[in-house]
């Protein structure tokens, strides 16, 4: 339900990144200058795809969306805790905990303890401005492991013969584990939600790009190349959560010239059962051009200056009165290569993605993703899913943020 780019990184921009990565006397995080064109033209490829820039023009269109803005010095308190806590860097001062302390209580008093309370207590997704913490740690680190072998038994039951096999069990696998990656995304207070931002090393590579660019904006660091500067926003963003939405029926589609040229499936990584029926995937993709060509291109084509290239994802729910789908924006993005094509190739498909193919084309995994079985096997014991018992089941970076605060303030007192 928010932008789903893989939560697997790659390790190879990462220590790129970190090595440019530095801190001044005040103990603020810098960033080498040359990486700061990259953020400023990063952010001008970016600008229009914000949650904040689409969510008016097609509100009717997606999860009702709540924000609540973030300070610049916020964001520094949020990447100085993550820093304090995952590595070796002691950042985090009193003025940061109690600024995390504000967000805290502001979430509780405008969102979940709110007597206006619009998201009907069905949970929410929380996000940052820029992407999902779905990297992050759930407050109870046993609900992916639950989550899983709930699902798991539910499709060892439904497809027996699949389980056979390596291949088969390790795509089942991936689907369970995918199912609870994404349920144990859903909040319903202020202490979950925090628990999954502070814990994501994706929201904190994000927030050093806002802060980096901030510096920029603030005359601080010198825009040397005159790229055109943005406005770069910084919210937490509550989202609505519906449950009926399966991560099996989420489809990223590609808009080029203000047509839509290309759906694929958007979990690339699972060979999802019911997409193997071609009735019904093209179902889907009549279902989606319509949904398209009828509700979004009216309200995007207006707007051709920002909106005439883009990329948006859209989950399909079954609706057992009409025996058809109904469809619901999750996510836009950038019509560039930093958009993940799901499967299709920037490169080698750039014909298709750029409408000079023959018609709409719609792909879905029909394949075991390669390697698979050595994949998730990595993926379940790094999450604890493998049902092996772990000496520690609390460990360094597991404990809930409110304890590690109430540690670092002890220590500080010191």
């Amino acid at each position: 339900m928010g932008q789903k780019e893989s939560s697997t990184h790659d390790n190879s921009f990462n220590s790129e990144f970190e090595s440019n990565i530095k801190t001044d006397s005040n103990n603020t995080i810098k960033i080498a200058k040359g990486r700061y064109d990259d953020q400023l033209l990063k952010r001008c490829e970016n600008v229009y795809f914000d949650i904040e820039a689409w969510y008016k023009i097609i509100q009717s269109e997606t999860f009702y969306t709540e924000f609540i803005t973030i300070s610049p010095s916020i964001v520094q308190a949020f990447v100085n805790f993550y820093q304090t806590r995952y590595s070796s860097t002691k950042l985090l001062n009193f003025n940061d905990i109690q600024l995390i302390t504000s967000i805290q209580n502001q979430l509780k008093e405008q969102i979940f303890n709110s007597k206006i309370n619009k998201f009907q207590n069905n949970g929410t997704f929380i996000r940052l401005s820029s992407r999902s913490p779905k990297d992050g740690k759930p407050l109870d680190s046993r609900k992916i492991s639950q989550f899983f072998n709930q699902k798991l038994n539910e499709l060892q039951i439904q497809y027996p013969d699949e389980y056979k096999s390596i291949e088969g069990k390790a795509n089942m696998q991936m689907i369970a584990y995918c199912y609870a990656q994404f349920h144990s995304l859903k909040v319903t207070d202020e202490i979950q939600a925090l628990n999954l931002i502070l814990s994501s090393e994706r929201v904190y590579y994000d927030l050093i790009e806002v802060l980096d660019c901030q510096q920029v904006k603030d005359n601080k660091v010198a825009n040397i190349n005159n790229i055109k500067l943005h406005d770069w926003n910084n919210n937490i963003i509550i989202r609505e959560w519906n449950d009926l939405l399966d991560p099996s029926m989420e489809f990223r589609c590609f808009i080029y010239q203000s047509k839509l040229t290309a759906i694929s499936q958007y979990n690339y990584y699972c060979k999802y059962y019911r997409l193997q029926n071609d009735g019904i995937v093209q179902q889907i993709k009549i279902t989606i051009i319509k949904y398209w060509q009828e509700k979004i291109q009216p309200l995007l084509d207006p707007l051709p200056e920002k909106y005439s290239n883009y990329v948006i994802d859209l989950g399909l729910i079954e609706n057992k009165l009409t025996n058809g789908y109904d469809c619901i924006v999750t996510e836009m993005n950038p019509f560039e290569i930093n958009t993940g094509a799901s499967l299709f190739y920037w490169t080698t498909d750039s014909k298709q993605l750029r409408g000079r193919g023959n018609e709409i084309e719609i792909r879905v995994q029909s394949n075991y993703y390669p390697y698979i079985k050595d994949y998730i096997e990595f993926i379940l014991e790094v999450n604890q899913c493998d049902g092996k018992e772990n000496s520690s089941s609390v460990h360094h970076g597991k404990e809930p943020y409110f304890i590690f605060l109430d540690q670092m303030k002890t220590q500080l007192s010191l």
